[in-house]
């Protein structure tokens, strides 16, 4: 699963920018080696990358292409590797 986590930083008026962060859900994070007990289901979270654009702009396609391509990079390394 995947989704962007937007928040704003406060600004206001024409210079607003919004902070986008690209994660991966890795629900079983233990198959993928990311350690952790065996007993325990852990759910991490793994930020992708992240961008910035200007207020009520939008991204390019290749911005988006970039993100899925660094996702497909991480999810095809088993053990996953993690900063």
């Amino acid at each position: 699963m995947r989704w962007p986590a937007t928040t704003r930083c406060g600004s206001t008026g024409p210079q607003r920018k919004h902070f986008r962060l690209f994660c991966v859900l890795e629900r079983h994070g233990t198959d993928v080696g990311l350690g952790g007990p065996a007993i325990i289901i852990i759910i991490i979270i793994i930020i992708i990358t992240g961008m910035v654009k200007p207020f009520r702009t939008e991204f390019k396609a290749t911005d988006y292409r970039r993100v899925r391509r660094l996702g497909e990079e991480y999810r095809k390394r088993t053990p996953r590797s993690v900063a």
